[in-house]
């Protein structure tokens, strides 16, 4: 990993601006993403510390986090605006980079994918979102199952498998589709993923 924040100073800085729920998921992540990458071949530092990152713009305002996608020169779809949190991904990843410059780009990648993803997701990528989805504190329908395929199967067979679980959840809540969501899953099903 190249050069950039310890663990110790990202968790400081992200204690300064999250709260003490927000903080405690970043955690949990981090831990998630590190043991995942241990199991995958994976670098579990970047790992840990993509997912103790992940949500670096997560308690921001609607106003707030509309405000700063617009300052990063940020593409804003119809369905940010509906739901400005979507944008907390790739606000994040923004603002890493100006607090942290020698942050690897890998992990800042990392960070900007973990809400819908991207075509074109690397190991890393793909552990980061696995990790934001199953996490300890997760409770949702079919959480467990995902669970028990991380421990058991191959880290593309886990990311689609989650990815499909998030995009049915979608669905389920009669939620839009974000423009990135409908790309990467296109993506995934014409990669002949598993």
């Amino acid at each position: 990993m190249s050069a950039g924040p310890s663990y110790a100073e990202a968790r400081a800085a992200v204690a300064a601006r999250l709260s003490p729920g927000s903080l405690a998921h970043c955690e949990r992540v981090a831990e998630t993403a590190a043991d995942l990458a241990g199991r995958f071949g994976a670098d579990a530092e970047e790992a840990r510390l993509a997912g103790l990152l992940h949500d670096w713009g997560r308690d921001e305002s609607a106003e707030a986090l509309l405000a700063a996608a617009e300052r990063h020169g940020l593409e804003v779809h119809d369905v940010d605006r509906a739901v400005p949190y979507l944008l907390h991904a790739e606000v994040s990843a923004a603002e890493l980079r100006e607090a942290f410059p020698a942050l690897p780009k890998a992990v800042v990648d990392a960070v900007a994918c973990h809400t819908f993803g991207r075509v074109g997701m690397t190991a890393l990528d793909e552990i980061v979102y696995v990790a934001d989805t199953i996490e300890p504190e997760r409770d949702f329908p079919g959480v467990e199952d995902l669970r028990g395929m991380a421990r058991g199967c191959d880290l593309e067979e886990l990311f689609v498998a989650t990815y499909a679980r998030s995009v049915s959840g979608v669905i389920e809540r009669r939620r839009p589709i974000h423009p990135g969501t409908a790309a990467v899953w296109n993506w995934i099903v014409t990669e002949a993923r598993p």
